[in-house]
């Protein structure tokens, strides 16, 4: 598919994603999750979102602009596998890729100057050590040079709406003007997940391998070893280890501090987690540092699988709310409900009685009045448990209501007195009444001299 074309389907894509409904500004379970077990509360960005319907469980600074590290390399992955179907397509690896990283002390895979590897060598090389001469490879590769990928990333990460992304590079080394955030990251790994890319199936294959073997080159004798850097997946490192996670991807920078976007599925419930500028803290008192990322990661994810069902929270025509209507002539309010059935992630033990709908007033029409047909929108409400909104919905008439002949026509009349026009013909007619009773004054004026003039006496010449 042409660049073009490709982007007006993800356009496409994404405006069909959108859902009948949306989810609070904040997320949901914040103050639930404040005091959630194991959390360290030490890293400094943190998002936990379903990767079934969308919702935000948990967010901390989660619009921050923050250095990515190798988090960039998901975005490079996915562009790669949409360009390049035949992931056995063989690449020459150019110098000044392996060489741009000299004296850096970054992640590599070891690849020389001149050696082929496939494209789905180079994919593995890329998602499991990170390395960053791949990530360098494969966008030189696939864009026909390094900074037209670039390109290509932004055009990507603007099409998803990430509104607070930009690249600089393909492999995340920090460089000014190279940042995005857990939202944005969010939005880019859920992409890779979703139907609309033809590829989420392999992707998840390379994001949850933990050893990937290389067969020799023409420049190398033997096979090559990769391991992947997400240890919540190795269940050597019992602080990390998590059965439930599969995949995505690790970074470590200075300025992006521990980085880790990881997805974990249980029971049919799959979430997605991005945890950012993470720090090594001694958490349990031992002689080891531990990695902030991974553990709060792991907390969360624990939270959810333990504390989070699917439950109906709404009915199809159920009425939830009535507002003020004018003009009706049966009643002077409108019953609202919602046009669907709704199910949303609750903590375990509410249900729809535990839900409350509470329409938002500023979404409100100033001016509602009849007649409104049963099924017209109305207005959006909000969902609401423990006294805190997490979710936001539409809300139409739940019933017809007519209009009364009688009240429509006292407000037309009121209307029509109100209006600006109905007042400019008052001040005219108000002002050519005043001209007319002028006139008239000053024909009255006119006539009352002329009869004085007519009844004065006539006055004799005394000198005749």
């Amino acid at each position: 598919m042409k660049p073009k074309c490709r982007l007006l389907a993800l356009f496409a894509a994404v405006a069909l994603s959108i859902p009948l409904f949306s989810f609070g500004a904040n997320a949901a379970f914040n103050t639930l999750l404040s005091d959630v077990p194991g959390i360290t509360n030490v890293s400094e960005i943190v998002l936990l979102q379903s990767l079934d319907d969308g919702m935000v469980i948990f967010e901390k600074n989660a619009d921050t602009p923050t250095a990515p590290a190798s988090l960039t390399k998901i975005t490079t992955a996915i562009l790669t596998m949409e360009s390049i179907k035949d992931l056995d397509t063989p690449v020459t690896a150019k110098a000044y890729c392996i060489r741009m990283f000299d004296g850096t002390g970054s992640s590599n895979a070891g690849i020389k100057p001149g050696e082929i590897l496939t494209v789905r060598d180079l994919l593995y090389c890329l998602m499991l050590p990170s390395a960053n001469e791949a990530a360098a490879i494969l966008a030189d590769f696939v864009g026909g040079s390094i900074e037209a990928f670039v390109q290509k990333m932004n055009d990507f990460a603007a099409a998803l709406g990430c509104e607070n992304t930009h690249f600089k590079n393909p492999h995340g080394l920090d460089e000014d003007g190279h940042f995005t955030t857990a939202r944005d990251l969010a939005k880019i790994t859920s992409y890779a997940y979703s139907a609309v890319f033809g590829q989420a199936a392999l992707f998840e294959q390379i994001v949850t391998t933990l050893r990937y073997e290389i067969p020799p080159t023409n420049m190398r004798e033997t096979k090559r070893i990769l391991l992947n850097t997400n240890r919540m997946m190795n269940a050597a490192v019992p602080d990390y280890y998590s059965p439930d996670v599969r995949g995505v991807k690790t970074g470590t920078t200075d300025n992006a501090g521990d980085c880790v976007v990881a997805k974990a599925t249980k029971n049919g419930y799959n979430y997605l987690c991005i945890v950012l500028k993470g720090q090594k803290v001694n958490v349990d008192k031992d002689e080891t540092l531990e990695n902030t990322a991974f553990i709060d990661a792991k907390a969360l994810f624990n939270w959810a699988f333990d504390n989070l069902r699917l439950r109906q929270v709404t009915q199809k025509g159920q009425v939830v709310a009535t507002v003020p209507i004018a003009l009706g002539r049966e009643a002077d309010t409108l019953q609202l409900a919602p046009a669907e059935s709704l199910s949303f992630l609750v903590p375990k033990g509410l249900n729809a009685d535990s839900v409350l709908v509470e329409v938002i007033p500023d979404t409100v029409p100033k001016d509602l009045m009849a007649p409104l047909s049963e099924g017209d929108f109305v207005c959006k409400g909000k969902l609401l448990f423990a006294g805190k909104e997490f979710a936001t919905i539409d809300l139409y008439a739940a019933a017809t209501v007519r209009r009364s002949a009688a009240l429509y026509a006292a407000w037309l009349a009121k209307k029509m007195v109100a209006s600006l026009l109905f007042k400019a013909i008052c001040a005219i007619a108000l002002l050519l009444c005043a001209i007319i009773a002028f006139a008239a004054l000053l024909r009255t004026i006119k006539r009352s001299r002329e009869k004085q003039m007519r009844v004065l006496p006539t006055i004799s010449n005394p000198k005749k």
